[in-house]
């Protein structure tokens, strides 16, 4: 029979985004635990012999004490043998997770932290894991090559798994950094019988490297950022491996999505494209949009932007202006102007402050400033 194994990584438990709201933080950590429940359940159904996390089960190196104890309480719910290898957000340093917190006594016995490159037989001798831990956040060479050159061929018939996190220099090439996986090393290793999976994690997209089929991202169960894939995340992969042939299947984990949209449009034309975007018809609340924009807008445009996403964020998990990339020119019109007459002082005040906000570079505090007081005299209505 050959072996099966669901292979997921990147699950980073406790984090947080700076970008959400208390209630939307509580949702998306809440989903969290729920994306562990929901791989036990896949492993469960689906008859795997193991399932391998492939580093960064948590967030931090010291979680929260709460954040430990509900891992514990989905971790033990698995019914199949699983392995969790440390990464670089919770690698194996002597002030790691991984020996507090009496972590190792309250795991079940089906639950395997690869803190060495110990070789974990089972299924009855038809398979074997060994680990690639991390044992700092910016280890010195690659560990997977490392690990690699301890190991012998396994016995005839036998599958083996090797669990690695990290970047691979196919790509992402970058001679500075010393600990990149060595894909021609690797693929040396398949092809001499030394492996016959490498199961990766640290890209949160499920994606094939190189030429043999047999090394895999597996990507995450749960989707954390703008930079990922929204189609190769909140997933998992199942695994059916043995020496001469392998099956990849991706499975649906997670229901996040963090969408980043690039818009380059001015005055109106800006409004009803971004109104567009926000017809999104998936679930709202489970649902992060960053705008990117290039354009121009008066400050009534700009307070109706305002107003938008404020509108917005009632709904969605977070609907905000990226802070680094965005280049929106605010321009004061006199319908601008003639909306924003308060008397005496106040109007010289105004003066000032359009002049501040539409010069060069823009000062950002009085462009701040005539959005808000636009909105507070009653121009966007």
């Amino acid at each position: 029979m050959v072996p099966r194994i669901l292979h997921t990584s990147d699950l980073q438990l406790g984090m947080t985004r700076r970008f959400f709201d208390v209630q939307a933080q509580a949702r998306y950590t809440d989903d969290q635990f729920g994306a562990l429940r929901s791989l036990a359940s896949i492993a469960n159904q689906a008859n795997c012999d193991a399932v391998v996390i492939a580093g960064d089960v948590f967030d931090a190196v010291q979680p929260r004490r709460s954040v430990v104890s509900r891992a514990v309480e989905a971790l033990n719910e698995f019914q199949v043998p699983v392995f969790l290898l440390p990464g670089n957000h919770d690698p194996n340093s002597p002030e790691a997770i991984w020996t507090s917190w009496d972590l190792p006594s309250r795991l079940s016995s089906q639950v395997t932290v690869l803190r060495d490159s110990t070789v974990h037989s089972l299924a009855n001798g038809q398979l074997e894991i060994v680990g690639a831990p991390w044992t700092s956040r910016r280890p010195d060479r690659d560990l997977v090559a490392e690990t690699l050159a301890g190991l012998e061929p396994p016995p005839q018939g036998t599958v083996r798994l090797l669990v690695g996190h990290g970047g691979v220099d196919a790509i992402n090439p970058d001679p500075t950094n010393q600990n990149l996986i060595r894909l021609d090393q690797v693929e040396d290793a398949i092809e001499r019988g030394i492996i016959h999976y490498l199961a990766l994690g640290d890209r949160h997209s499920s994606l094939e490297i190189g030429r043999t089929g047999r090394v895999w991202y597996s990507g995450a169960p749960l989707m954390t950022d703008f930079r990922e894939d929204v189609d190769s995340t909140n997933c998992a992969l199942l695994v059916d491996v043995d020496v001469a042939a392998i099956d990849i299947a991706s499975v649906k984990v997670g229901q996040w999505c963090f969408l980043r949209e690039e818009i380059e449009m001015s005055g109106m034309d800006l409004l009803d494209a971004i109104r567009a975007r926000l017809t999104f018809q998936g679930d709202r609340s489970r649902t992060a949009l960053r705008f990117v924009i290039t354009g121009t807008l008066n400050v009534a445009e700009q307070a109706e932007l305002d107003e938008m996403l404020d509108q917005a964020n009632d709904t969605f998990a977070s609907v905000r202006l990226s802070e680094d990339h965005c280049n929106i020119a605010l321009i004061v019109d006199e319908a601008d102007l003639a909306k924003l007459v308060i008397g005496g002082y106040g109007d010289a005040v105004v003066t000032e402050l359009a002049g501040l906000a539409t010069g060069t570079p823009p000062n950002e505090d009085a462009v701040l400033a005539l959005r808000t007081l636009y909105r507070l005299v009653g121009g966007s209505e």
